[in-house]
């Protein structure tokens, strides 16, 4: 019999696989990902339905994946702040650097804390759908799955940005060779 961990496990990733669905379909129509549709990656997500507002518009105490805890400052309008993410990760990936556009948005939607809910997992949906959209195919699910540190800490950042391209490399080699 499955642990009630297994099954929130199970359901977390149908969730997510869902969602990664309709990112790979934004991507691969070369629609434009807008806060509206991260709003709704996000609801798939956290199965919450779209009447649901997703935006943290409170200050929060997070714990960190040192166990540290974290008390993040009020957000007025999460979704200028997503907005302005995601336009700088727009012109990273339309200026040739689809990767740094992943990690670029990775990093600022986890920093920016701008859902109540599930912004790792949101953020691993929108670094999916910019690397897709631009060629670099890295899969979701190992974005998913990607050990994250603290990325307040020194060198974090640089550290997870070698990782996304180690695997837009080795996704690149494996299309060739396909």
């Amino acid at each position: 019999m499955d642990s009630p961990q297994s099954l929130k496990r199970q359901l977390e990733l149908a969730r997510f696989d869902r969602a990664l669905a309709a990112a790979e379909s934004l991507a691969e129509h070369r629609a434009l990902l807008t806060t509206t549709e991260l709003a709704r990656l996000n609801s798939i997500i956290t199965g919450k339905t779209n009447e649901t507002d997703p935006w943290r518009r409170e200050t929060i105490t997070i714990t960190l994946p040192s166990g540290k805890m974290e008390t993040l400052a009020l957000i007025v309008d999460p979704v200028i702040t997503a907005r302005e993410k995601l336009h700088k990760a727009t012109e990273l990936a339309e200026s040739g650097g689809p990767v740094d556009a992943a990690v670029d948005i990775y990093v600022a939607l986890i920093l920016s804390h701008v859902f109540k809910d599930a912004n790792r997992r949101t953020a691993a949906l929108a670094s999916h759908y910019f690397l897709k959209r631009y060629g670099a195919a890295i899969s979701g699910l190992s974005l998913h799955e990607l050990g994250l540190g603290d990325l307040r800490q020194v060198g974090q950042v640089e550290s997870l940005r070698k990782t996304f391209q180690e695997m837009a490399q080795f996704a690149e080699k494996q299309t060739r060779h396909e």
